[in-house]
């Protein structure tokens, strides 16, 4: 035998118990990011992105913000 659920199918999906008929007021999450990708490699990453673009004037004694600055935004 099979149960039938009332409308809607009013099972339990959330943390808070509450079921698929009952409004979830949580504010949604941002579609994007409005991060720049190099923020988030390091040092050696950067430095390899600079040769790889032809920036030539960072070497390895700098430091990663001084690379992060010579290669722009």
């Amino acid at each position: 035998m099979s149960v039938i659920w009332s409308w809607p199918n009013q099972q339990v999906v959330r943390d808070d118990q509450s079921g698929p008929g009952v409004p979830d007021d949580s504010p949604d999450p941002p579609l994007t990011q409005d991060t720049d990708p190099l923020d988030g490699m390091t040092k050696d990453a950067l430095l390899a992105y600079a040769a790889d673009h032809g920036i030539t004037d960072v070497d390895s004694s700098m430091t990663k913000a001084d690379i992060r600055a010579a290669i722009g935004s």
